[in-house]
């Protein structure tokens, strides 16, 4: 009888305990690793969101401001901003992670007619210089700020306004959170104004104007000058002195105009592209002038006799580029025929500014 050669069996063995407990150790540094590796990508995604959010609130005041023309103050600053982005204020006052936003206003800032400061809805009058329009909103993803019943001082609001990137200001040296998690949004609504200076220097007519459709017509006085800041964007309406409306400007700069001889110019007397010589005074002075005592015009204005004198001006010089040639026996030829009908005109225009009553 044959026996088996074939080897022993061996008997299937387990793990360990110390094997199951070493490997639920590298399993649990494993997933804490994973897991501090989700955590921290959490967190940094939570802290781009609120800085893209709150970027977004800035631009979109921004924008409501230059279309509505009125910088609310900031109690009532949430509410314009969620009703522009259709969005429930809790969702402007508070954070994705339920923290509330500060709304913070430098106190020195000056803006309107007195001055004072926010809210401020622009008229024709306009404003003062603008000066600290600063509006800053502040945020936290991780710890929540700490609770406030007053705004801030003019030392706390500049240094959160001056606070370098990831640093933290001393008006929050007492909050517990990470520098990482503070996010601070500012914006300078000073900026969004434009300098507008209006010169008056007619001798006899206020110079009319208006603001956007809305507003009544305003003058400035024979004389006299105003310098005013208005929002960029607004509509300013210049007038002829009867109050016909001459032309319309849409601001995004800083900009100045004179009155004069019954009418806009685009710049300041003397400013830029602004030099008629002495011919030019002269030609303004003509045109301003009243008419003599004792007499009456029966159709001819000023006006219509500088376009006769460059009338006869400019044809005469044509007519001496062709050696002057014409006139008697030749009459029509057609330089001295339009020179001619030029000093003719000039006589009859100026002839009859000078009709006695």
């Amino acid at each position: 009888m044959k026996t088996s050669t074939l080897p022993p069996r061996r008997q299937a063995r387990g793990f360990t305990l110390v094997e199951m407990i070493g490997v639920l150790a590298v399993l649990a540094i494993l997933g804490a690793i994973v897991a501090e590796n989700v955590l921290t990508r959490m967190r940094d995604a939570a802290r781009k969101a609120e800085a893209t959010t709150l970027n977004t609130l800035a631009k979109t005041l921004q924008d409501s401001v230059i279309r509505t023309k009125y910088i609310p103050a900031p109690t009532n600053l949430a509410g314009i901003v969620a009703a522009d982005l259709a969005q429930p204020v809790s969702r402007i006052t508070h954070n994705a992670a339920g923290n509330p936003r500060w709304f913070w206003l430098d106190p020195q800032c000056q803006v309107g007619a007195s001055p004072s400061t926010l809210p401020y809805t622009q008229t024709a009058q306009g404003s003062v210089r603008p000066q600290r329009v600063r509006l800053a909103v502040i945020s936290s993803v991780g710890a929540p700020l700490p609770a406030r019943t007053s705004g801030p001082t003019q030392a706390e609001f500049d240094s959160v306004w001056n606070a370098p990137l990831n640093t933290l200001p001393s008006a929050l040296s007492g909050w517990a959170g990470l520098v990482d998690d503070l996010k601070i949004q500012r914006l300078d609504a000073g900026t969004l104004f434009c300098r507008v200076i209006l010169e008056n220097v007619d001798f006899y007519y206020p110079a009319p104007y208006s603001v956007e459709s809305t507003n009544t017509l305003t003058s400035v006085p024979v004389g006299s000058r105003r310098e005013f800041w208005l929002l960029t964007g607004t509509v300013l309406n210049f007038h002829y002195a009867d109050n016909s409306l001459q032309g319309r400007e849409y601001l995004m700069e800083d900009v100045g105009y004179t009155f004069e001889n019954g009418r806009w110019g685009r710049y300041l007397r003397y400013g830029p592209n602004r030099s008629n010589g002495w011919f030019g005074e002269m030609v303004d002075r003509f045109l301003a002038a009243p008419p003599p005592p004792g007499y009456t015009r029966r159709y001819a204005t000023q006006q219509w006799v500088i376009d006769a004198m460059y009338q006869f001006l400019y044809c005469f010089g044509q007519w001496s580029l062709d050696n002057f040639y014409g006139g008697p026996p030749w009459p029509h030829i057609p330089g001295y025929e339009q020179a001619s009908a030029g000093s003719q005109g000039l006589q009859d225009y100026s002839s009859d500014l000078l009709i006695y009553r």
